[in-house]
């Protein structure tokens, strides 16, 4: 059984650098004795994460392998380690290291027993996909006389890029309903800066704005460039009615 999980991490590995995960169905069928899958399944659930287990120091330390930060969202914390095939489909794969990414417990959720039926069904492994650098993540400032005005996010992929990993990013956003967690903390995030913003006349507006979306674009720890925040900044710098203070009426 152990030369079978070597082998399949392999495998693994193989098609996970060249986002060809939807071609290991044969490997889903290993092994083929039920109680097998079942010994493989339960290493995991058992003797992995609990914190009294045997593999609970493993864990622990492939959890804390990717900093603090769930790498699938890019902003809650992480809590547990998300199969990137699922193990219940994929037994041999259940304690390989490369398959167990750190994630926060709604992404995980999210994610579930999702297995790729192609290669545009791949969500992005933090491991083998480097997408920061180019911009893909882009944020609008949905303006309104009648209340405070919205931030919404988008995937635009840039010119010439790669037809398939751009798939993959806008499947992994979509997933993950990024729109819609980046979307509420923009929001906030506006928020939280009016009051200072609206003390600095519109050439200081420009220059702080302008200032923060660089540091955060340069910082790979901090988010790059498509983090959240960085495509946010963008926005705002980059429009007129919120530098000479449009927001300040509500």
């Amino acid at each position: 059984m152990e030369q079978a999980v070597v082998d399949a991490a392999d495998e693994f590995e193989a098609a996970a650098e060249a986002s060809k995960l939807h071609e290991l169905k044969e490997l889903a069928k290993k092994p083929g004795d039920e109680a097998d899958r079942t010994q493989l399944n339960t290493t995991y659930t058992s003797r992995m994460v609990p914190a009294d287990s045997a593999g609970n120091e493993f864990y622990r330390l492939l959890k804390r392998v990717r900093h603090k930060i769930c790498p699938l969202c890019g902003l809650r914390d992480v809590e547990t380690l998300d199969h990137q095939l699922p193990k219940a489909k994929y037994p041999l794969l259940s304690v390989v290291p490369t398959n167990l990414v750190p994630a926060c417990g709604h992404c995980n959720r999210l994610k579930w027993e999702h297995v790729p039926e192609s290669a545009a069904e791949q969500t992005l492994h933090p491991y083998y996909d480097d997408v920061t650098d180019q911009q893909w993540l882009f944020a609008c400032l949905q303006e309104s006389e009648s209340r405070p005005p919205e931030i919404t996010y988008s995937i635009c992929p840039p010119e010439g890029a790669d037809s398939v990993l751009a798939a993959r990013i806008v499947f992994h956003f979509q997933k993950f309903q990024l729109a819609e967690l980046y979307g509420a903390n923009g929001g906030r995030e506006m928020s939280n800066i009016r009051g200072f913003l609206r003390i600095l006349d519109a050439a200081g507006r420009a220059a702080y704005l302008a200032k923060m979306e660089h540091s955060v674009a340069v910082d790979k720890d901090a988010g790059g460039l498509n983090h959240w925040r960085r495509a946010l900044y963008q926005a705002l710098a980059g429009n007129s009615w919120y530098i000479n203070g449009g927001f300040a009426q509500f």
